[in-house]
C-alpha cells in the first residue's frame, strides 16, 4: 500500500500554539509525537511505501529517534522548510520535489509531490495530481473556489484532521478517491485519448 503524509513536527513545542486544533487534541509534544507515531505505526505496514512531504521534526539531532520509533522501511522524503539535509541519513530518500505514476485499480496517474502547493505542476493539464504539506489545511477552501476540480490536495495531517477527524496518513486509493473519483474528468487511463503525458507512461 501506497501512504502519504505531511508536517508531523515531531518535538516541536511551538506547532502546539501555532495550529490550534493540536492544542486542543494534545496536552503536550510528547503526547502529539506519540499519538502520531501510533496512527502511522497502525495503518502503515512495514512493506508499504510512505511518502512524507516535508517537516519532519525540528531538531535534526533527534530525527533518528523518531524514525526509530516508526515501523515502515520505505520512507520516501520531500524536504519541508523545517528540514536539514541531513534527515537522508535515516530516510530511503529525500527530494526537493518528486514526480511519480501510480497505479490504482484501473487508474493510473502521475502524481508530482513536494513540500509546497503549486498552482502548476507537471501534468496539470493530463490529469496529473499535485500532493503538498506546508499550509496545514489553511488554503484548501480558497484553492479550491479558485480553481475546481484542481487534482491537488494538502496531505498533511492537519488537514487530514479537518477531513476525516483522524490524525493518520491518506492512502493512495483514498487520495484517487478524492481528486479523481469526485472530478468531472473521471476516467481510468484506457479510457483517454493518447497524448505526450500517456506516451511518457508508457516509456
Amino acid at each position: 500500500m501506497i501512504w502519504f503524509s505531511a508536517d508531523w513536527h515531531f518535538g516541536h513545542p511551538g506547532i502546539l500554539i501555532h495550529q490550534p486544533q493540536r492544542l486542543n487534541a494534545f496536552e503536550c509534544i510528547e503526547e502529539m509525537d506519540a499519538q502520531l507515531i501510533d496512527n502511522v505505526n497502525a495503518l502503515v505496514q512495514p512493506n508499504d511505501e510512505l511518502f512524507f512531504l516535508g517537516d519532519y521534526c525540528w531538531k535534526a539531532s533527534k530525527a533518528g529517534h523518531y524514525r526509530e520509533r516508526l515501523n515502515v522501511r520505505n520512507l520516501h522524503v520531500c524536504q519541508g522548510n523545517h528540514d536539514s539535509s541531513s534527515l537522508r541519513n535515516h530516510v530511503s530518500n529525500l527530494w526537493e520535489m518528486h514526480c511519480r505514476r501510480f497505479n490504482s485499480g484501473d487508474t493510473v496517474c502521475k502524481i508530482h509531490m513536494c513540500h509546497y502547493p503549486l498552482l502548476s505542476w507537471r501534468g496539470l493539464h493530463h490529469g496529473g495530481i499535485h500532493l503538498y504539506g506546508h499550509s496545514h489545511g489553511r488554503y484548501e477552501t480558497e484553492l479550491e473556489a479558485m480553481h475546481p476540480g484542481r487534482r491537488a490536495m494538502d496531505v498533511g495531517v492537519d488537514n487530514i484532521h479537518r477531513l476525516t477527524g483522524e490524525w493518520r496518513p491518506i492512502s493512495l486509493p483514498e487520495v484517487i478517491d478524492r481528486l479523481v473519483g469526485t472530478s468531472p474528468a473521471t476516467y481510468t487511463f484506457d479510457e483517454r485519448l493518447e497524448g505526450p503525458f500517456e506516451k511518457e507512461l508508457k516509456t
